[in-house]
């Protein structure tokens, strides 16, 4: 389970872990396309978003809850179905939108993108962005 709390208070660059993970998401929410980024946790708390696009507090909180519920729920069905434990994407499609959820050790990465976005593009970005947070010291 990542610990956020126990994370370094800061390195070479003068940098904390938590900064370097701030700095993954908000380059990831520069993406063209792209409308929100959210790390939450298994839980379903809201851990960081974003500088990049704000939302408020209240719906980053309620959507939080609600994908870590979707993962919770869409996890037990694999396992129900034998098709195994890990969860590498689920994706939400509707007419004005697409939403990405991905897994990340104990966490969750949400990405909300326009209708009109490459769908294998924002995979691989968001594969490049978890190995990035997974080579992060303390994540």
């Amino acid at each position: 389970m990542a610990t956020f709390e126990n994370m370094t208070l800061g390195d070479n660059n003068g940098y904390n872990s938590m900064d370097k993970v701030q700095k993954i998401i908000d380059g990831l929410g520069t993406v063209k396309g792209v409308k929100k980024v959210l790390l939450v946790s298994e839980e379903g708390f809201p851990i960081l978003s974003a500088r990049t696009l704000p939302i408020s507090d209240e719906v980053e909180t309620v959507v939080s809850a609600m994908v870590a519920g979707i993962v919770s729920t869409f996890s037990s069905a694999c396992i129900q179905l034998n098709l195994g434990d890990q969860i590498d994407f689920v994706h939400v499609q509707t007419p004005i939108g697409l939403g990405i959820i991905s897994k990340v050790q104990s966490t969750i990465l949400v990405l909300i993108t326009d209708s009109n976005v490459k769908l294998g593009l924002m995979h691989y970005l968001v594969s490049s962005t978890k190995m990035k947070l997974l080579k992060t010291r303390d994540f």
